[in-house]
């Protein structure tokens, strides 16, 4: 099996435990994992998470999910056929928090150039 595949079947099941498994109450917030990166030895796999909630509980979320990284190993032991279950560390991703404020970016640029386009279109058909 190569490592993309690896990749990909982890994120699968990891994001299958996320929704169904984990009932941590420090757990806040919607949780999506975004990408799996696992060590060319299998050893370790480095987890991306994106978080979408109350801000003031994303730290406390993100610290619990790394106290359940043993539980979700575990977890997977059962689900992958694979000699070796990575050791899992979570890493919060923030290409969620980027995309919406690039895309918050670009609706503002878009109603400043409206609004532009509205005041010299007024001014050349003669609305003062």
């Amino acid at each position: 099996m190569n490592i993309e595949r690896i990749n990909s079947e982890l994120l699968k099941q990891l994001s299958m435990i996320f929704r169904y498994e984990l009932n941590d109450p420090r757990i806040h917030g919607m949780l999506t994992v975004m990408e799996v990166k696992t060590s060319d030895d299998l050893s370790h796999a480095r987890v991306y998470v994106s978080y979408y909630g109350d801000k003031t509980l994303e730290q406390e979320t993100f610290e619990a999910l790394q106290n359940c990284t043993g539980h979700m190993r575990n977890l997977l032991k059962k689900r992958v056929k694979m000699r070796i279950v990575p050791y899992l560390r979570i890493i919060p991703d923030g290409s969620l928090d980027n995309a919406m404020q690039l895309t918050e970016l670009i609706e503002n640029a878009m109603d400043k150039t409206h609004a532009t386009e509205k005041n010299y279109m007024g001014e050349e058909n003669g609305d003062n």
